[in-house]
């Protein structure tokens, strides 16, 4: 892996990871609309889990600093917004966390109707979508680096998004439904269960029936959406080789002969694949039967929330050691920076 370029790794698995965290948010809600449950109980069910989105989208700047030779002038690329996909995905990427961090405090404290709310959480999914949008074509558009320059790009940036975020939402709905329960079960109010209920993260009234329904099936759904990301990762690798095999520059060929060479896609594709075993076959069946958090759930998705960082992190370096220029037979670093 080239080094160089660890900051970007990590602020692009995060910052789609938080993207994919805040549209699973919204997916709940729709679910819990259509499902016809009280705003109360829809409302309890995703308010855990939205704290978890912001520290994603802030650890992914924080990375990306570090890949930055001079701080000073980072606010330089506002100043070609109309022209560079960078300036737009920084634009972005502020846009999202400004708007994040607003409904999350919204949320938090009850301001403003409820209507606000969700339209001030309409816009942040749409700056978090361009944001995608945006980190995606930084990659795409150069047409000199033929491995980046593939429709692959598109699905290995947006697989991610929907194999982690949800998973990262996952977590945070059963670390909540197994604390409320607990409580609820042993009603010992301990200083950490004090703290939660300081935090809003679990309710000083016990859990009813459809808050833990609502909990259940939404983990179910967190499950296909990730087992579905991570079948399309699996594919677009073979698809992406047989591009590459396809065409007729050297750092094509390049690129081709280190991934099949070494270790790291076997390790890649091994992985992808026991998350989606895990979240298809183990995790949707243990929520199907669930009415209250069980061991074997809670382990199941934090096992497979684990592993599937783990790939994305792996995915990400195969991804930058793809960075050869037509032409060129030198390994391009410091990308945007």
């Amino acid at each position: 892996m080239n080094a160089a370029e660890l900051p970007m790794i990590l602020f692009t698995v995060l910052a789609q990871m938080s993207v994919g965290a805040f549209l699973t948010l919204g997916l709940i809600q729709v679910y819990g609309a259509l499902r016809k449950d009280t705003s109360e109980t829809v409302d309890r069910t995703t308010r855990a889990a939205l704290f978890a989105v912001g520290p994603l989208l802030v650890l992914g700047f924080f990375a990306a600093f570090f890949h930055l030779n001079d701080l000073l002038h980072a606010l330089n690329t506002f100043r070609h917004v109309g022209s560079s996909w960078l300036s737009r995905e920084i634009l972005f990427g502020v846009l999202y966390g400004a708007l994040g961090f607003l409904y999350t405090g919204l949320e938090w404290f009850g301001w403003t109707t409820r209507r606000l709310r969700q339209l001030v959480a309409a816009l942040t999914a749409i700056a978090g979508v361009l944001l995608v949008v945006s980190m995606t074509n930084v990659y795409y558009s150069v047409r000199t680096i033929p491995a980046w320059h593939t429709p692959a790009t598109w699905l290995l940036f947006f697989g991610s998004v929907f194999l982690t975020g949800p998973l990262a939402v996952g977590v945070a709905l059963l670390f909540t439904w197994t604390r409320q329960t607990v409580r609820d079960e042993k009603g010992v109010s301990s200083p950490w269960s004090r703290l939660l209920e300081a935090l809003r993260l679990t309710g000083s009234t016990p859990m009813d029936e459809p808050t833990s329904t609502l909990m259940a099936r939404s983990v179910q759904q967190i499950a296909v959406i990730s087992a579905v990301a991570g079948v399309v990762l699996l594919v677009t690798y073979p698809v992406q080789l047989l591009h590459l095999a396809g065409a007729d520059d050297a750092a094509s060929r390049h690129v081709l002969e280190s991934l099949t060479d070494g270790h790291a896609l076997v390790w890649r594709l091994a992985l992808l694949a026991v998350v989606v075993v895990l979240v298809r076959f183990v995790a949707y069946k243990r929520a199907k039967n669930s009415v209250r958090p069980n061991h074997g759930l809670v382990w199941t998705i934090v096992v497979a929330y684990l592993l599937a960082i783990a790939t994305e992190l792996l995915g990400r370096a195969i991804h930058y050691e793809g960075l050869y220029h037509v032409g060129l037979n030198t390994l391009q670093s410091g990308l945007g920076g």
